[in-house]
Parts: C-alpha cells; sequence; structure tokens
C-alpha cells in the first residue's frame, strides 16, 4: 500500500511492472465503462441528428415530439467517458499534489453546495416564494429543478454502489482499488454530481447572461473541495460533474414537455393555412 508521502519503491522485475500496468489499465477501463450508459443508441432513432419538427407545424395525424435522446447525447456520453478514463491516469499525481493544498476556509464554504440539504431548502423555498407571491413561473421553476437534482442524485447513487471505489482517504495513494457492491462510494462524487445539477438548472432556468460564468465555476469549487478533503479522486468529479450535466439537462427537457400534459383534440391551422385536425398527446 502505498502512504501519502509518494509511495513504496517497486522492484525492477520487468514482470512485476506489466503487471502493476495491467491492473491499472483494467481499472482505469472499469471507471470509463461505467459511464457508457451516458452515451444512448440514439442514432438509429435520429440518425440525422436533428430534432424532429416543431409540434406547431401541424397536420392531419398524431404530433411526435423531438426525441429525447440524440446523437449529441453519444458523443457526449463517449467524451465523458474518454474524459473519465484520461482523469484515472492522473489520479495519483493530483492526488500528491491537491489533497490538503490550498485554502480550508474556501473549502468549507463552497462544500455545502453540493449537499441535498441546501439545494433542497432552494428548491422548496423557490417554490414557496412561487405560490406565494404569484408567480407560477418560478414555482414551475423550482419543480423542475427538484426533480433534475433528484434524478441526478439517484443515478450517482447507484453508480457508486455497483463500481465501489475506494475513497482517498481509506486508500492513501492508490486509485485503483474497487469493491463493487460493498458500500465504498468514491465513485462519481455525489457533492460534484448536485452541484453542477444546480448550475445547469440555473443556467437553463434563467436568462441572465452572468449565470454560468458563476454556476459552473462555483460547482467546480465545489468539486475542488472534495480533492482537498481527501474524499474523492479526480476522475470521480469529472465523472460527477458529467453526470450532474447531463441527467439534469435531460430531466429539465423531459419535463418542460409534459408540461401541459394529457391528451386533447382541436381545429388547428397548419403552416399553408388549411385547417386541420390535430391530436395531441403527451408522455
Amino acid at each position: 500500500m502505498i502512504g501519502r508521502t509518494g509511495g513504496a519503491r517497486r522492484n525492477g522485475s520487468w514482470a512485476a511492472i506489466f503487471d502493476e500496468v495491467g491492473k491499472r489499465v483494467a481499472a482505469v477501463a472499469i471507471v470509463g465503462l461505467a459511464l457508457m450508459p451516458l452515451a444512448p443508441a440514439s442514432a438509429a432513432a435520429d440518425p440525422a441528428g436533428t430534432a424532429a419538427p416543431a409540434p406547431h407545424a401541424v397536420s392531419d395525424s398524431v404530433r411526435v415530439a423531438p426525441p429525447l435522446l440524440t446523437r449529441a447525447d453519444a458523443w457526449f456520453g463517449l467524451g465523458a467517458a474518454a474524459a473519465v478514463t484520461a482523469a484515472g491516469f492522473a489520479d495519483r499525481t493530483v492526488w500528491e499534489h491537491t489533497h490538503a493544498q490550498g485554502s480550508q476556509d474556501l473549502a468549507d464554504a463552497v462544500q455545502p453546495l453540493g449537499t441535498p440539504m441546501v439545494l433542497g431548502a432552494a428548491v422548496i423555498a423557490g417554490y414557496g416564494a412561487g405560490r406565494l407571491l404569484g408567480h407560477p413561473a418560478l414555482a414551475a421553476a423550482s419543480v423542475r429543478g427538484a426533480v433534475a437534482l433528484a434524478a441526478a442524485g439517484t443515478t450517482t447513487l447507484v453508480l457508486k454502489y455497483v463500481v465501489g471505489r475506494k475513497r482517498p482517504i481509506d486508500s492513501p495513494g492508490e486509485p485503483f482499488e474497487f469493491d463493487p457492491f460493498t458500500g465504498d462510494a468514491s465513485f462519481p462524487s455525489g457533492h460534484t454530481t448536485l452541484a453542477f445539477a444546480a448550475a445547469t438548472v440555473l443556467d437553463r432556468e434563467t436568462a441572465s447572461r452572468w449565470v454560468p460564468w458563476v454556476a459552473y465555476p462555483v460547482a467546480g469549487l465545489v468539486g475542488w473541495s472534495r480533492l482537498y478533503d481527501d474524499e474523492h479522486w479526480l476522475s470521480d468529479v469529472v465523472a460527477g460533474a458529467a453526470v450532474g450535466f447531463w441527467v439534469a439537462g435531460k430531466t429539465e427537457d423531459y419535463m418542460r414537455r409534459r408540461e401541459g400534459a394529457g391528451p386533447s383534440i382541436g381545429l388547428e391551422f397548419a403552416p399553408s393555412g388549411a385547417p386541420a385536425l390535430a391530436a395531441r398527446i403527451r408522455f
């Protein structure tokens, strides 16, 4: 076991070196493949990589909503898996130079921004304010945000249990220690997941251009605080950011499509100006 001071010396045996490299490549592959569900097989559903026609372009047939998963999602999933895998090779080096390096006050200040308690209180406050002050848009945005945060958090909890990676504090200097389905929960970072999910919700629910320039860096600081506190490896944080961003974004898309759900039939006008009987069905 390698300690915090930099690690134990290995012997000069080529067999031992190849064995060590083989173990690390296999472990990093497990981490990378854990994010492959983020790359849905959507090319068949959307071969051109484009959205379906807008719902308002009605005809005398049932409307078809744009697909929830597109080719862009597949590319994002592959990119996320590659980024996590690359980060895995830097886990030990980053650990050696990051844990306990920096400001404890800053880490303590930003860490709560990735907790269910703080973020849950925020969306509850937003929903209450929207209802009490007569701002239904704020209430609806708070509901979408709550569902997005819950979806991202649940996804991370499942990945944690399946991967079973040991935290740096439990396995100093050894980032490739896995014991699936045992309760070891380093991968991915839950705080980072929620922080990036919250940043994504804020970015989508507000029109101010400065919001993403503040929300995402703050979410990044939350991830850094987990490295500083020796609770996560770099690849845990990268994976958490990817999960939070993607799941929250897709959940927001889904929730917006469900608004005003319910089958309805009415007389509308097609782009040509001719009347058309259109059925609207949402799921």
